[in-house]
This record gives structure tokens, sequence and C-alpha cells, in this order.
């Protein structure tokens, strides 16, 4: 069923940081639902599609997926809508391994007349149709409830890997694209009282291993993130704790994940307790979870952050998305760091006047960065889609573009003189390092800035102005 919510899109471009001209798309449900956003993958035609399931405010009642088709220009392409009467618990959005152009959207659904819990698999073209849809059963023996189900991902086998937690016991079981199901079997390890486990990926190619991610989430004195590695035979061969809270070390319960290497190495980005404050890490570790480097984001609040989503790029380039939390409201964050750790660029966008979900990421191989969010509890559903186009942060901009102020003098000792035209309103203006790192941010007095007391260097200077837009200039204090 195609394009059965009328939705409003708004799609504005910023320059910020150097970068020539993301753009944010923004969705408005005209019905009185929520919407929530799990999944984006590249298209590979200059679109990505985004599945954002929609639910009822009240009741919390599933009422199925909206699929998105987004050009990276901000246009929304189409839309399609899969109704639910059942309750899913979780999702995979992934390229069709087999199907060229289409897509595997797959999940976990469980009748909530009689309990049957299957898997649901369709393929789906890149025009948002749907081909073919075929359910697994999982569970169908009466109220035998799942209480928990992990997240799915496709492994190097074309096998849909799915775990879930029944009856105090963890199973896992791998599902052919045909339907065979191999499993389920009870997975051989008993996790502490509170720890609630999901998959994070593929551990290594070569040997097939599978990846368990757990954390203490009761809110206990012991709180840390403990891995599992699982064999095709559903057999732990390996654990490893990742720092107990005594030791300020990893600490889990906001979107911690695992992120493969081609080494059998692996990434871990989770938060990170700093004695009066938790930052947000992003660590590599060898195949023996040796710790070889580590980038720490220190956004300055005592409020946790979350991960977002890391990807690793053919290159070795890595792009981490984040949230930044700022109490009853957030923005997202995009990092670019090399495969040593090293960070190139950072870059805010969506700013602090809702509270931005980020949730999936998505990546093409000409360094167009695409990542999603929904408004925390707003009605109605509101979804947005940042395209970060990395040209290095500080890069000169590829296309002219015609300020509405000047700015004098330029390298400057103490102060920074502006010139509005008369229709311009500043909503504020930022001074930031060549991180992104925000330095000094005034919100009023925009005709004159005070730059005293800064080191001599060259600094990005980002005028917004109301209504969103955005402008990024090099500056040079002297």
């Amino acid at each position: 069923m195609k394009k059965l919510f009328t939705l409003l899109a708004v799609a504005f471009f910023s320059v910020t940081g150097g970068h020539a001209q993301d753009i944010v798309t923004e969705f408005f449900h005209e019905m009185k639902d929520y919407v929530n956003f799990r999944n984006m993958v590249d298209a590979k035609d200059g679109t990505v599609i985004a599945q954002c399931p929609i639910f009822h405010p009240y009741t919390g009642e599933d009422l199925g997926n909206v699929f998105y088709k987004i050009s990276i220009e901000g246009e929304l392409v189409d839309t399609l809508f899969l109704p639910s009467d059942n309750v899913p618990l979780s999702n995979l959005l992934v390229p069709h391994p087999v199907e060229t152009d289409c897509f595997l959207y797959a999940h976990v659904e469980q009748n909530k007349t009689d309990g049957v819990t299957c898997l649901c698999m369709i393929t789906m073209s890149k025009d948002l149709d749907t081909l073919n849809r075929m359910e697994v059963p999982i569970v169908d023996f009466l109220y035998d409830y799942i209480v928990s189900s992990s997240d799915l991902f496709l492994d190097a086998n074309n096998d849909i890997i799915v775990s879930y937690w029944c009856r105090q016991k963890y199973y896992m079981l791998r599902v052919g694209l045909d339907g065979t199901v191999h499993g389920p079997r009870e997975v051989a390890f008993s996790p502490p009282t509170g720890m609630m486990s999901k998959h994070t990926g593929m551990f290594s190619v070569s040997p097939l291993l599978y990846y368990y991610l757990g954390d203490e989430i009761n809110g206990t004195p012991t709180a840390y993130i403990e891995s599992f590695i699982i064999d095709t035979s559903f057999q732990v061969v390996d654990s490893h704790k990742y720092g107990e809270y005594d030791g300020g070390n990893y600490k889990g319960g906001m979107g911690e994940q695992i992120t493969p290497l081609s080494d059998g190495g692996y990434l871990l980005s989770s938060r990170f307790d700093k004695k009066t404050k938790t930052v947000l890490a992003l660590t590599k570790f060898s195949p023996q979870h040796e710790e070889i480097a580590v980038e720490r984001f220190d956004e300055g609040t005592t409020v946790s952050p979350g991960v977002i989503q890391t990807v690793v790029m053919d290159d070795g380039t890595i792009y981490f998305s984040y949230m930044v939390h700022t109490g009853g409201a957030n923005r997202l964050a995009l990092a670019c760091l090399d495969g040593d750790l090293n960070l190139k660029w950072k870059q805010y966008f969506l700013e602090k006047d809702a509270f931005h979900w980020g949730t999936s990421m998505s990546v093409s191989q000409d360094g167009k960065v695409a990542v999603g969010s929904y408004y925390y509890r707003q009605i109605p559903g509101k979804i947005s889609v940042v395209v970060v186009n990395d040209n290095s942060w500080g890069a000169p901009e590829t296309e002219a573009v015609m300020r509405p102020y000047v700015f004098y003098p330029n390298p400057l000792r103490d102060r920074l003189s502006f010139h509005y035209s008369p229709d311009v309103k500043p909503q504020h203006v930022a001074l930031c390092d060549l991180q992104g790192r925000e330095l000094r941010v005034w919100r009023s007095g925009f005709e004159s800035l005070d730059l005293s007391g800064l080191s001599a260097g060259t600094y990005m200077l980002r005028v917004t102005l109301k209504g969103g837009k955005s402008y990024s200039d090099l500056v040079i204090k002297e």
C-alpha cells in the first residue's frame, strides 16, 4: 500500500563547518501518531531508504511501518506503508544479497492473539514495491511469549541471525533466505541478573563468529559492558568485560555497539565514565581485546550522550554519529576519523529546539553521509534526515555563496565587527576550532564580537540565521 500518509516535506540548506551545503529534510505526519526511526540504507541511485515504525500515542499500539525514499537533495521521492496488527520486536533493513536493486526487510513479529512468533522477511525494490513476503515460525506454541528480541543482522553466509530471551534463557538461530531454520538453540552462558544482551553484528568473517553485547542496566553499582563471542554451533568460545564501574571505564545503556574491522579487530562505541560526568568513547580493539586506540568525545555536560552508529569505509575512514544531550533538548553530531582514530573533523546539526533522537546512519562511497532521527514524543510525528557532504572540515566551499552580511577585520586582534542586510536576523553566532568544537557562542550583540583572550590561530566562525540557514567562514586571530 503506497502513499497512505500525506506528508509535508521541508528541505533547507546550510553551509556548516566548511562542508558544501549540508541538507536537512524534515517530514511531518498529519495523522496524530508517534513515529520512530529504525533503519536507513543507501539505494545507490542518489536516494536513501528509511524505515520508520508508526504507533498510537496513547495506547502504544503498533500501526505498521512507513518507508521513505528520500533524495540526497532533500526531496521526498516516494513512500510505502506496511500495516501491522502484531507487535514487531526487532528490525533489519539491508541491501538484498541476491536480488539486484532490492532490499531485504525483516522483523520478528509476535501475534498478540495466540503468541506465535515469526520472522517476517520482505523483499522490496528500490522503488518501494514489495516483491515477496515470507513468514518463518520461530516459536510456535501457545503462551510462550518472547520477552525481548535482539538486533537482527545478516551474516557472511546470507543467513539472518536471530536471538531472543524467553523463559529466562537466551536462544539463537540462523534463518536462510529460503526460510530454512538452523536452531533454535539455547545459548550456553548465564549472564548476571539484569543483563540484557543484543547482537551488534559479525565479530569476524573467518572464522565466522557472532557477537553478543550486554550491559548491566538495573542501576547496580557494578555497571559494565560484557561481550560474548559465539561460534556457528552457538557455543560461547570467548568473553570479555569492558571495565567495571569501579575502574571508571566503559558503561552501557545508551546504544553501545560493536563495529567489525577487516583484520578481525573491532570498534566499541559506548559511554565512558569520567568522574563527575559521562563522555562518549570510540575505542579500537585487537581480535584479542587489546585496546589499541581511543578517542573520547567530551561535550561538557553531565547528561549522558548516546551513540547513533559507527560506519567503517573501505579506505579505513570512520564515521561516528552521536547525540549530544542538553537536558530537555539535544542535537546531533557527526565525526570523521582515520583508521587510527585521529579526528579529522566534527560538526553539529539540528539546533537545540527539540529532543532529536538519532537512530541510524548511511554512508555512500562518494562521501555523502545521511543521519536519521525522530523528534521524541512529538505529535504529529516528525523525522529528520541530514545529508552531509564530506569535504573535510575547514575546506573551501566549492560554490560561491553570497553572505547577507560582512565582517571585518580579518585577520583581527580583539574584536570582530558585523554589518547585516536589513532583512537579516541572526539567531546565534558560534566560534569553533577546526575540529568543530564550539569555543564561544553569542545569542545577542551580534554587531560586535569580543574575541580577546583567545590564542592566535585560525578559527571557524558560524553564523546561524533565524529560520535555520547558517554560513561558515575562516577567521584568523593575530
